[in-house]
């Protein structure tokens, strides 16, 4: 199998050049690296190139920079659509590879032939005082046992529950939902959903990587603001709908179509509460659809910010 690693960067020159040494300690060597830098403002793609020319990687490694800054979605897409391996790894610009990630997750991969995307734990530093924390629910999920979990279809589990910086999957894969992408849907909850529907999501429970968590991480910001909380749900429909087309086009199970319109429509109604104030949508959104909430707290939440405004 050729192994392809994937980085989107962006204003990361304090960090990348750990996360390159990282990848290139691996046990089973990658065999390509493509880094896409999003016009970055500091030395980010220079210290890349930099690494890549000391370490003599300029045959299988190459830094990309963006004509124009596009976002992180669209740039983790733009790097996997420039890469060539049977595997693809999303690679953060800010962690560190434990040294038999590659080695340990593409064993499992030809292995397990039914795998898509398979996604792993990780272990966690602090490099800032000021660093938001992950999620205590994704913590607890955590086993570290070795063991592999096939994640089954169910209304909580449409909700994304890894990193994508834990995530590796097979190019067969990305050729097949390489027309539901749409610019602007988050890489990681694209393959997560999609997989998903195919029934090829697993979790490989050993942490494979150190997660620096630092005052700028774009994944854990809160939704505490009504804007932000209506962006996230703007995008969660949108993708919903993505993932429903997936689903609708490739014949799956009925059910499976069930609980992806269900989705949408909770978040329909979701996203009039907060935005148009439509307060009695509380009531079928308490008696009918909490199980579209990742938390149901959530719930009570969110109408307290529509009351707020």
């Amino acid at each position: 199998m050729k192994v392809s690693v994937a980085m989107a960067a962006f204003n990361g020159e304090k960090f990348i050049e750990e996360q390159l040494a990282s990848i290139l300690s691996q046990t089973r060597p990658v065999d390509e690296v493509i880094i896409c830098d999003d016009r970055s403002s500091d030395r980010t793609a220079a210290l890349a190139e930099d690494f890549i020319a000391r370490k003599h990687l300029q045959d299988t490694w190459r830094v990309e920079v963006n004509t124009q800054n596009v976002g992180y979605a669209s740039n983790f897409i733009g790097a996997v659509r420039k890469t060539s391996g049977d595997v693809v790894f999303f690679c953060d610009q800010d962690d560190i590879w434990l040294p038999e990630r590659v080695a340990e997750m593409v064993h499992i991969l030809e292995k397990n032939q039914e795998i898509q995307l398979l996604c792993s734990e990780f272990e966690i530093f602090l490099d800032s005082p000021d660093a938001l924390s992950p999620q205590k629910w994704e913590l607890k999920q955590f086993k570290n046992d070795k063991s592999l979990e096939k994640v089954s279809f169910t209304p909580k589990s449409v909700f994304i529950g890894c990193q994508g910086c834990t995530m590796c999957m097979r190019r067969t894969f990305l050729q097949i939902i390489e027309p539901y992408w749409h610019k602007g849907w988050a890489h990681d909850e694209y393959v997560w959903k999609l997989a998903l529907c195919m029934d090829g999501l697993y979790i490989y429970h050993a942490s494979t990587l150190k997660r620096r968590i630092h005052d700028a991480n774009v994944s854990l910001g809160k939704m505490r603001e009504i804007t932000k909380r209506l962006q996230f749900l703007n995008e969660y429909l949108v993708g919903s709908q993505a993932a429903l087309r997936f689903a609708e086009n490739m014949g799956l199970e009925k059910k499976k179509i069930r609980i992806l319109k269900k989705n949408i429509y909770a978040s329909r109604l979701r996203i009039e509460l907060l935005q148009n104030r439509k307060y009695w949508n509380i009531i079928p959104l308490t008696l009918r659809y909490s199980a579209c909430y990742h938390k149901r707290r959530a719930i009570p939440v969110e109408l307290y910010m529509a009351l707020k405004g």
